[in-house]
């Protein structure tokens, strides 16, 4: 008979070896491995290649077939994960199921639009055709040397057809030119020539669209194609998120520039590798063969992110380039901010956002301080005298307003300061301007003691001759990189045929009073009204008198009295006195506030017809004529 120490001992094993049985039932039930393989990766990318394929057939209102490609879609996302060891909803395969989710609901909206009274009337020409032509055809088939005369750059010229004949035949692919020549087998025949053939899809694009009737939604037959693209209504299955206002990096500032400059060349309308071009925000979100790349809000499920950030391979931008450490984190960012569009058109190309030299140096300036700037002002006038007249000496004046540097004495720089101050006041109150400096970082003044000082300054700062006619100019940046005037000291002895100092200080500060807002003034008005208010600090000037005259002498051949307004209608030398009486004429009709208000209207970009209309309620025929009847 067994002990009881021998009965617990028997105990104790059957208990060990129930329990690796347990144990042992439990491995068996379990998988293995729960990973997803680089051939399940492999499967998932063959399926979101198959899912990409959905919007054509939404778009060619085959919307059973969008069904079954979706339910066929979920069986095999399904069939991957038992595979993988892994539910569906695993972060590995969430990219997949949210893109399938995403056609689900555009395949719902395209029921719910169809199911209504009014039918879709078919493909659209803006925004499904025109693109293929524009990227395909156009490089030969537009301008004035446009091949075999058939021009495709508007509408008007589809209907028209070429040197072949008609273009279309409505109704009929088959029979229709344009398919013959881009369906074409021999590659001498085919077009477009010396290129990649059309893709099916394309083909089946162009096809179905003439079979169903060749409409065109343009709102001219005249306007250019890109125009008609970039207004073609956007497809309601691509997403473009608004922003909310409380984000802190900019789609068209921070992500769009280094966008451009490293996928723009793999992902163009001409090479869109893995079928994704990303031209446009609109482009980019639309997506390419693997489906839609981008999920806002949800970067680590984006191809588009995994790619660009090396979660997934290959890395992109292949090759060499590489995204910065800043480029990365902004478009962290922007991803977790919710990809929001900032922009006014989201077909506008990325590349308008890439801001030029110009943009940048722009906006260095504009983020001076004003000390700054009146140090910048003080080294580059410094700089340019130097340059011009190394042998001079130059002395110094300096106000509020103004940095005078010359190789006159100092007395004769105080005067000119005197002078200057003396304008800026009169610009001040004839344009009703209350306070603030009209420059940034003052204006200088050159002052020239004789004319190989002028015409050195010409030739070595503004990289030209002077003529002999010019004593003084005047250069106002729309940066303020540069703002200054430079002048011949001419003297203080007027006649008929010359002027002073004075008057040459306040011809000049005018015109750069004019410049400041950084758009272009007819430089009648800047010369004319110079000229008028230098008349007005010396009226008994003997040099006004004879403008008159010769102001008539020139127009009076004119065949288009209008054409008095227009820059170069007259020389240098001829256009003072026109300016002078034409501004003197407008002065004694309307008064001196309605000219400053014509004239500030011009500066800050109004056109001149625009601004005659609403200032004087007149056009150029008609002020140009009363011009020439005062001369008379």
């Amino acid at each position: 008979m067994p002990s009881i120490r021998d009965s617990f001992t028997w105990g104790r094993l059957f208990g060990v070896f129930v329990v690796l049985a347990t144990i042992g039932l439990v491995l068996r039930f379990q998988p293995v491995t729960a990973e997803v393989t680089a051939e399940h990766r492999k499967q998932l990318a063959a399926l979101r290649s198959d899912v990409g394929k959905v919007p054509t057939l939404l778009k060619a209102k085959k919307f059973d077939d969008a069904e079954s490609a979706l339910t066929t879609a979920e069986q095999k996302l399904q069939e991957i994960a038992t595979n993988a060891g892994v539910p569906v909803d695993d972060r590995s395969l969430l990219g997949v199921a949210t893109l399938i989710k995403k056609q689900r609901e555009a395949l719902a909206k395209f029921q719910a639009r169809a199911g209504g009274a009014k039918q879709d009337d078919g493909l659209s020409f803006s925004r499904e055709v025109a693109p293929i032509i524009a990227d395909a055809c156009l490089g030969c088939h537009s301008g004035q040397s446009a091949r075999g005369n058939l021009r495709l750059e508007t509408f008007a010229g589809w209907k028209r057809g070429g040197r072949s004949g008609p273009l279309l035949v409505v109704g009929d692919a088959n029979s229709s030119l344009l398919m013959k020549a881009v369906r074409a087998t021999d590659p001498q025949r085919r077009m477009p020539k010396d290129a990649d053939p059309l893709t099916e899809d394309q083909l089946k694009t162009l096809g179905d669209w003439i079979t169903g009737g060749a409409k065109y939604d343009g709102a001219s037959v005249d306007l250019a194609l890109a125009e008609v693209i970039a207004n073609a209504p956007l497809d309601p299955s691509v997403e473009i998120p608004k922003p909310k206002g409380n984000e802190t990096v900019s789609f068209t500032r921070d992500i769009a520039p280094f966008m451009t400059n490293l996928c723009g060349g793999c992902h163009s309308r001409q090479r869109n590798s893995g079928g994704l071009c990303l031209e446009t925000f609109y482009d980019m979100m639309k997506g390419g063969e693997s489906g839609v790349v981008v999920l806002p809000g949800k970067r680590e499920e984006s191809r588009l992110f995994r790619l660009t950030g090396g979660l997934e391979n290959p890395r992109m931008p292949q090759g060499q380039a590489r995204i910065t450490r800043k480029n990365y984190e902004d478009l962290k960012t922007w991803f977790d901010e919710g990809c929001v569009y900032d922009g006014e058109n989201p077909k506008t190309a990325l590349r308008e956002f890439v801001k030029s030299e110009a943009d940048v140096e722009a906006e260095k300036f504009a983020a001076m301080s004003s000390e700054e700037l009146r140090k910048l002002r003080v080294d580059r006038s410094q700089d340019q005298m130097k340059r011009a007249l190394p042998n001079d000496m130059s002395q110094v004046v300096e106000t509020d307003e103004f940095y005078l540097v010359g190789n006159v004495s100092v007395e004769r720089l105080q005067e000119v300061a005197t002078w200057s101050t003396a304008q800026t006041e009169k610009l001040k109150k004839l344009f009703d301007l209350k306070e603030g400096a009209l420059w940034k970082g003052r204006l200088t003044v050159f002052v020239l003691k004789d004319r190989f000082s002028y015409d050195e300054f010409n030739l070595v700062i503004e990289k030209r001759e002077a003529p002999r006619e010019l004593t003084g100019h005047s250069v106002v940046l729309p940066t303020f990189e540069d703002a200054y005037v430079a002048l011949l000291d001419v003297g203080d002895t007027a006649g008929e045929d010359t002027i002073t100092l004075h008057m040459n200080l306040i011809d000049h500060v005018t015109g750069a009073f004019l410049k400041r807002e950084g758009r272009p003034v007819p430089i009648w008005v800047q010369r004319g009204l110079g000229l008028a208010l230098a008349a007005q600090a010396e009226p008994a000037n003997p040099y006004f008198r004879r403008m008159p005259a010769q102001a008539k002498g020139q127009v009076g051949a004119l065949s288009n009295p209008a054409a008095v307004f227009v820059d170069g209608t007259f020389s240098p030398e001829a256009l003072g006195p026109v300016a002078y009486t034409l501004v003197d004429y407008m002065l004694d009709e309307g008064g001196s506030p309605r000219f400053a208000r014509f004239a500030g209207a011009l500066s800050r970009g109004q056109d001149l017809a625009g601004a005659l209309r609403a200032i004087y309620d007149s056009d150029t025929e008609t002020l140009a004529r009363g011009y020439l009847q005062s001369l008379k």
